[in-house]
């Protein structure tokens, strides 16, 4: 369910496109890894909460050598009501983090929604 939601909130989104549209050719690059474990203590919670692990890479800019660098890594708890909300925060996370990245946490970036923060 989380990846549909963050599929949906890439789609609304101005900052990101998906690899393969035809804007985005010769764009820079991220990947991102989402790996969930539902969370249920009994039969009767299962689906209803998970935690998901999220990696994002970034390959560098287009006609370079691609070297995958992690600037991202955060697990997050996801309520089976709240996916689609946290898709979009996940996306506002992004953009906070990226900016401590490439800012080396000098200042002026937003402030990251998902512990650990910068």
């Amino acid at each position: 369910m989380f990846e549909q939601a963050l599929k949906r909130a890439l789609t609304h989104s101005t900052k990101y496109m998906p690899k393969y549209s035809e804007q985005e050719q010769n764009k820079f690059e991220l990947y991102v890894e989402l790996v969930s474990v539902d969370v249920a203590e009994n039969k009767s919670e299962e689906g209803k909460k998970s935690v998901v692990s999220v990696v994002i890479e970034e390959f560098g800019l287009p006609n370079t050598y691609p070297v995958a660098t992690m600037w991202y890594h955060k697990v997050i708890a996801v309520d089976k009501n709240l996916v689609g909300t946290v898709a979009k925060d996940l996306l506002d996370d992004m953009d906070a983090r990226w900016c401590n990245y490439i800012k080396s946490s000098v200042g002026g970036c937003p402030k990251e929604k998902f512990y650990p923060q910068l």
